[in-house]
This record gives C-alpha cells, sequence and structure tokens, in this order.
C-alpha cells in the first residue's frame, strides 16, 4: 500500500523538486551569473529531453520575458504545448509565423495575428507608463521565420495601447473613436477579436462589448463613471 507522504508526492511536487535541484546545482550557479553579466554564452550541449526544465529553471529563476526560437513551426507548437508541464500556470505564448510565404500577397489568418498580438502585449506591459512590472514574466515560443516577419514599430505599439481603469472618466465617443483608430470594427454583436458592440442599456447607459487580445471579451458599462476591472487594448 502507498504511504500517505506517497499520495501527495504529486506531479507538481516532482516538478517542483526537479527545479529545485536545478537551480542548486553548481553549474547551474555559473550559468545564471554569466547571463546575469551579459556573458555572450557558447552551446550549452545540453541533451533534447533536459532543455525545457532548464529553461524552465533560468525562466523561474531569471522572471524575466524569455524567448525560444526553433527551427520550424511544428516543433514550436510542440514545445509550446510541452512547457505547460513545467511552467504549470506560467505565462506561456506562442509566436506563430505568418500563414502567407513570402512572396503571396494574402491575408493573415485571424488566429496567427491574435497569438502574435498577445506575444507583443505580454512584452508591451514592461513599457506602458502606470501598468506595472507583470508578478511573472512570460516565455514566449516562436519559430524563426516568425521574427523575421516585421511588425510595428514598438513605439507604434505602444501608443495603440490604452489602460482603462475603474472608476476611470472617459467620454463615449472619444473612446469609440479610439478604438476605430487603433484597428477596432463596430458590429452588432462580437463574434470575434478586434470588434466592439454599443448596447443601449436598461439603466439608460450604455454597454459596450469588446473582443480584444484577451481569452474573454470585455464589457464595459458607462453610466455618470464607467464601472470595470482595468484592463489594456492593443
Amino acid at each position: 500500500e502507498q504511504s500517505d507522504e506517497s499520495l501527495q508526492w504529486g506531479p507538481t511536487k516532482r516538478i517542483s523538486s526537479v527545479i529545485e535541484w536545478l537551480t542548486d546545482f553548481p553549474p547551474f550557479h555559473d550559468l545564471m551569473s554569466d547571463l546575469y553579466s551579459g556573458k555572450r554564452i557558447a552551446s550549452l550541449g545540453i541533451m533534447r529531453p533536459a532543455r525545457l526544465a532548464l529553461e524552465a529553471a533560468i525562466h523561474f529563476q531569471l522572471n524575466e520575458p524569455v524567448l525560444i526560437l526553433t527551427d520550424r513551426a511544428d516543433h514550436a507548437l510542440t514545445i509550446h504545448d510541452e512547457l505547460r508541464f513545467w511552467l504549470g500556470n506560467g505565462k506561456r505564448h506562442l509566436f506563430p509565423e505568418p500563414n502567407p510565404l513570402f512572396y503571396e500577397q494574402a491575408a493573415w489568418g485571424n488566429h496567427t495575428r491574435q497569438e502574435r498580438l498577445q506575444s507583443l502585449t505580454a512584452l508591451a506591459a514592461y513599457h506602458i507608463p502606470g501598468a506595472g512590472k507583470p508578478k511573472s514574466a512570460p516565455i514566449l515560443v516562436a519559430p524563426v521565420r516568425a521574427v523575421m516577419a516585421r511588425t510595428m514599430p514598438r513605439r507604434d505599439f505602444l501608443k495603440a495601447s490604452r489602460m482603462i481603469r475603474m472608476g476611470q472618466a472617459l467620454k463615449l465617443e472619444g473612446l469609440v473613436q479610439n478604438w476605430v483608430e487603433i484597428g477596432y470594427s463596430p458590429s452588432d454583436t462580437v463574434l470575434e477579436t478586434g470588434q466592439f458592440a454599443r448596447i443601449e442599456a436598461a439603466n439608460n447607459g450604455l454597454l459596450a462589448d469588446i473582443a480584444n487580445v484577451g481569452r474573454l471579451p470585455r464589457r464595459v458599462q458607462f453610466l455618470h463613471l464607467i464601472h470595470f476591472q482595468s484592463l489594456i487594448l492593443s
């Protein structure tokens, strides 16, 4: 029969034990010292099965954004999925490559655009005035072709990001105009990312459903003041 202690020894505890063992390992301390000093590090020669565990340990120790580059999109998907095992509830993002090839004049898929926006928004949180540094740093996984595709300048991305706080007074028309300027489109019903809908409320106020880059749509209620939780639109 299994003892009570062995029954409590679940996957989460085993993962934490591996991470703690890695962070206490003397060569790991040397590696972290080199990273903190900005020293250029050559290939470590780590076996493939041990790489994600080491990357998770580095991520936990640094608590800074980490980018993992892969050669192909399917490898990025595999690593992104396996990181769930090592990071648990940690923030992990997939930065996908564009759907069309570099010579094709075609629109990017909505899912690709959303995943890339989520990744860039996670990084932008470190640069938005008043946003505060996130408690848990994100880790991004991307194939090489994804980072080769040009994105908008960081300054323009930050200017198009807007933080709305609870109790903040804003003019509805100005806010709607800002949403349209940064790429949102008005709709009768919010069905996908990048849409917003204006709804007449029963209390003579207005409601706005917004599908931004987060996992769920936001609802903003306009009365004498706006009542909602803080959110960032990008």
